[in-house]
């Protein structure tokens, strides 16, 4: 038996398929690695990648001129993810099988045929957590961050072959009887389409966590009824980012309400949609700015929630959510904020 972990890049959001470096990393039964390659590809078209969070690729579309098409490596891909004695994986797993079909179908080649694991589900099983982790976390789990570069496609295939080891040691199960414990069934790729893992244990973490966020969203509902309770309503993107611990600072105009707050008191911010949520979170720290544009310019732009939104876009969306400021330059109040996981 041996393990063969995989993970794709692609260069233009806009033309599925276009993969331009695969990575593949081959181990024996024992983790010993037999070859690590990155293999990069010709996409035959340009690099567009504006609209998406950026991404250092280090390589442009001019350097991979003289490299083979997918068409080309189809077939050498094809002997390793196709041995019947080799597991394949990859994290993450469902957009890399995507990319694999899609270039396929891009390519006019034979569509692969292979079952697959998800390094993501696995970790979220054998960790109890919902949302898994990333690759570059990965890497700092285990203490390899001197030897890893996330998005080159051959360190994240080595470093999903890392933590499938990792899952493997901290279970103390073999890889049969990890599939068995955690009621696994491998994905299939075949016929240019795939069908997902299925992780029993997962579905039930996550049933479990359904109904606990119900349960939590029926008392906060109550809680948010009592007097003196603070409320804040927040488009469905801010609430989301704050939910997701993305976001930590909420900039509010400086009113009565908002001066009465101190740290270590409770927030409830409410989502504004056609199902509202309520999420409870805990003041931990105050700053105060004579403006949105110097608040903007002191704290960190991923904390705030604007990782892609340039200061042009962020000020017309606060003169529009508080056209007063324009004309009485009010306090801005930034209000550090720590989600209750209760």
């Amino acid at each position: 038996m041996k393990y063969l972990s995989v993970d794709l890049e692609a260069c233009n959001m806009f033309v599925k398929g276009s993969v331009f470096s695969a990575g593949m990393v081959l181990a024996d039964e024992n983790f010993n690695i037999i070859f690590k390659r990155n293999y990069w590809i010709n996409p035959l078209c340009r690099f567009a990648m504006k609209f998406r969070k950026p991404i250092d690729f280090k390589v442009k579309k001019g350097d991979l001129d003289d490299k083979p098409t997918f068409e080309e490596l189809r077939d050498e891909l094809a002997s390793y993810l196709e041995d019947k004695d080799t597991i394949v994986m990859a994290h993450s797993a469902n957009n890399d099988m995507f990319m694999f079909n899609e270039a396929c179908k891009r390519a006019h080649v034979k569509p692969f045929d292979f079952r697959f694991i998800c390094t993501q589900m696995i970790y979220s099983a054998v960790y109890d957590v919902e949302n898994g982790i990333g690759l570059d976390k990965v890497s700092v789990q285990l203490g390899r961050t001197t030897e890893f570069t996330h998005h080159q496609a051959d360190d994240d295939a080595e470093m999903a072959l890392y933590l499938l080891k990792h899952c493997l040691e901290k279970t103390g199960l073999t890889y049969k009887e990890m599939l068995k414990r955690f009621g696994i069934t491998p994905g299939r790729m075949l016929n240019g389409s795939f069908t997902p893992m299925r992780c029993a244990e997962l579905g039930k973490l996550r049933a479990r966590r359904k109904q606990k966020a119900f349960a939590l969203q029926r008392r906060w509902q109550k809680e948010v009824k009592r007097e003196g309770v603070v409320t804040m309503h927040v488009d469905a993107r801010f609430f989301d980012l704050i939910k997701s611990h993305s976001k930590t600072v909420e900039l509010r105009l400086a009113d009565e309400k908002r001066e009465a707050i101190k740290v270590g008191d409770e927030v409830y911010f409410i989502k504004n949609s056609h199902t509202p949520q309520i999420l409870k979170t805990k003041v931990t720290a105050i700053d105060r700015f004579d403006s949105f544009e110097s608040a903007y310019d002191a704290l960190d732009h991923a904390s705030i929630g604007f990782r892609d939104v340039g200061i042009m876009e962020y000020m017309e969306k606060m003169f529009e959510l508080y056209p007063e400021e324009e004309d009485e330059g009010k306090d801005v109040l930034a209000f550090h904020l720590e989600v209750c996981e209760e």
